[in-house]
C-alpha cells in the first residue's frame, strides 16, 4: 500500500511540473512598419536583459498596423520579457555612444529606465496576456 501512495504522489508531482500556460504578448506604440520585433524571455536574472544566449526563449515577429503579437506556451514560473523594434533589420539593437537605444524598446511591466530583472519579472501560473508599450528615445 505504501508503494502505491508513493507512486501516486510521484505521478501527481510530475504532472504539476509539466504544466504549461499560454502567454500572449501584445506590443503597441510601434512608430513604423519597417523591420521586425525581436524578443527575449528570461526565466532568471542571469543574462537579463542583453545576453540573448542566456534567454529561455527568443524569437521575432512581424509588425502589422503599428502592433505586433507574440504567442508562447511556457512552463509555470517567473519570467521577464524584453522586446525591441529592429527597424533597420540587422538583428541588433542600435545604440548611441552612451549605450542608449536608438530603436524602440520595451519590457514586461513597462517600466522605463535601465532594465532590470526585478522590475520586469512576473509570475506565469495560468494563461496570461501582457501588453508592452515600446519606448523610443
Amino acid at each position: 500500500m505504501k508503494n502505491y501512495i508513493i507512486a501516486i504522489a510521484l505521478l501527481l508531482g510530475c504532472y504539476s511540473f509539466g504544466q504549461e500556460a499560454h502567454l500572449n504578448i501584445k506590443i503597441d506604440g510601434i512608430q513604423s512598419e519597417k523591420g521586425k520585433i525581436l524578443y527575449t524571455v528570461f526565466s532568471s536574472k542571469a543574462g537579463f536583459p542583453s545576453d540573448v544566449d542566456k534567454a529561455f526563449k527568443k524569437g521575432l515577429t512581424s509588425i502589422k498596423n503599428g502592433e505586433a503579437q507574440i504567442d508562447l506556451d511556457l512552463p509555470h514560473g517567473e519570467y521577464a520579457v524584453m522586446v525591441f523594434h529592429d527597424e533597420d533589420d540587422n538583428d541588433e539593437l542600435k545604440t548611441n555612444w552612451f549605450g542608449m537605444p536608438k530603436e524602440g524598446v520595451g519590457n514586461s511591466n513597462n517600466h522605463k529606465g535601465i532594465p532590470n530583472y526585478k522590475k520586469s519579472v512576473f509570475m506565469l501560473s495560468g494563461d496570461k496576456t501582457l501588453e508592452i508599450h515600446l519606448f523610443y528615445m
